[in-house]
């Protein structure tokens, strides 16, 4: 590892006077659980880091009135999975947050590090995606918020500019009576990164015994992150039958463009997603009191 200078900004504002001033010179911090891999492998180095956990106020989790859940950037992945009230109001991030890697690295990651990395090996993107999650970041410029499915740009990239911190991640209440389900597969193991992960939110219409809305989101299978935003229109209105579990489990497939790794081929990929957004929808439809079959 090549030698750096920690820099502790006792302020957002701070903070962002100093990207300011170091430009390419330096890299934000947080929980640094995937960048001090990365500076160990020396993938990359930098002269400078700023520390963001000298800044306070960051790790807040709260909800707020007609808003919804507001994460701080600096929560843990354990603080938001062990907090009550994500728990009470969004009970999918707590399920999905419980299967990342191990209890250390979820107490030492952070919710803000996990989606700036923008590695499309993550877990936590997929059920913010279908609770139509917004990302919100700073700097000296002033203040800008991302649609998390617009936030996702490629292979470890995202919108977020040189200048800006992100901040927080604004999650609105779910649509009433909505069931939710998140399945993660690992093929090497169990705390290994997914080979996929898929989430799945299902609304029932307004009559009952019908679809009323369908999100669906993928991770660790193309290069980023995805809301499969077709397959909601292809089970509005209609019976969850294992039919059209198929059809939409086929509509997937045929949307992503996988990336293979250690964890599965191209066409491993593409199958395992056949097979595991239907039992996300399924399970889905299940707790949203639809009898899917």
């Amino acid at each position: 590892m090549r030698p750096f200078k920690l820099l502790d900004p006792r302020s957002l504002d701070e903070a962002c006077q100093m990207l300011d001033r170091y430009g390419e010179d330096v890299k934000l911090m947080s929980g640094g659980t995937a960048i001090l891999i990365l500076l160990r492998q020396r993938v990359f180095s930098k002269p400078y880091f700023i520390n963001l956990k000298a800044v306070p106020g960051l790790d807040g989790i709260r909800d707020e009135p007609g808003t919804g859940l507001r994460i701080g950037a600096l929560a843990t992945l354990r603080a938001v999975e062990t907090s009550p009230i994500v728990r009470q109001r969004a009970p999918l991030i707590t399920e999905t947050f419980r299967l990342v890697a191990n209890v250390r690295v979820r107490n030492s990651g952070t919710l803000g590090g996990n989606l700036s990395h923008g590695d499309y090996r993550l877990d936590p993107p997929a059920p913010l995606l279908v609770l139509g999650a917004k990302a919100v970041a700073v700097s000296s410029r002033g203040r800008n918020t991302y649609e998390l499915k617009e936030f996702f740009r490629g292979l470890f990239e995202t919108a977020l500019q040189p200048d800006e911190i992100l901040t927080e991640v604004v999650v609105p209440d779910a649509p009433p009576k909505a069931g939710t389900a998140y399945f993660k597969y690992t093929s090497l193991s169990e705390t290994d990164w997914p080979c996929l992960g898929v989430a799945a939110l299902v609304t029932p219409s307004d009559g009952g015994g019908t679809c009323g809305e369908l999100r669906v989101a993928v991770t660790s299978v193309a290069e980023r992150p995805m809301l499969l935003e077709h397959l909601g229109p292809l089970a509005r209105g209609k019976r969850l039958t294992e039919r059209l579990l198929e059809e939409l489990g086929d509509a997937a497939a045929e949307r992503v463009d996988p990336i293979a790794d250690a964890r599965g081929s191209e066409w491993y990929k593409k199958e395992m997603v056949r097979v595991f957004v239907r039992r996300a929808v399924r399970e889905a439809a299940r707790r949203a009191g639809l009898a899917a079959g």
